[in-house]
């Protein structure tokens, strides 16, 4: 699902930078200095959007598991299942072209598309239910120097100029049935008298 989404959002990009053959292409910016330029997966010359973390929101975790449904027949019935879960997934946007200010001018549009788009919704990509999802949010996250370099580190590559955004809120809910309970239809209350 979330290739699925990526892939979607980048076709968006591609169509909002307006070069001849797609330039924007979800791949792994740590092989950016392995790349070779016959290869299937080539980031050479490219702008690469590449996921370096996926979190769980934790302020929307504690969501009720139990839920009421209603069947074919209008009556509502109990079901037990786990809450969906929404995501932040973070991703370095990152130039790898050969010309630099290309490169610049290349996240210059990227952070363009994302300050114009941070919402998408149905009307914008009419598939998100089918990937369980009713919106997708776009915040450019806010990387210091020692978190850059972290980050460059660990990917084993050099720096390019690059950009990260926090893709948040993409809900995902297994549809699987769970098992079924009990509605409550009755409460039978018995207080007792409290001595004052």
């Amino acid at each position: 699902m979330i290739d699925q989404v990526l892939n979607t959002v980048i076709v968006l990009l591609n169509a909002h930078i307006g070069t001849a053959e797609p330039d924007v292409m979800l791949g792994n910016l740590s092989m950016v200095d392995s790349a070779q330029a016959g290869s299937e997966s080539n980031i050479t010359d490219r702008v690469v959007v590449s996921v370096v973390n996926i979190q769980q929101e934790s302020t929307l975790r504690n969501m009720a598991a139990n839920r009421q449904i209603f069947d074919n027949s209008g009556l509502p019935r109990g079901v037990a299942r786990n809450p969906g879960i929404f995501l932040n997934i973070y991703l370095l946007i990152g130039a790898n072209k050969e010309q630099y200010n290309i490169g610049l001018q290349r996240i210059s549009q990227v952070i363009a598309f994302f300050q114009r788009n941070s919402i998408f919704t149905v009307s914008e990509i009419p598939t998100l239910p089918d990937f369980g999802l009713d919106k997708i949010l776009f915040d450019l996250h806010y990387t210091n120097f020692e978190e850059l370099n972290q980050l460059w580190g660990i990917m084993g590559g050099k720096y390019i100029p690059s950009v990260v955004y926090k893709m948040r809120l993409a809900y995902i809910d297994s549809l699987e049935e769970g098992m079924e309970i009990p509605l409550v239809k009755s409460i039978d209350a018995q207080f007792n008298n409290i001595p004052r």
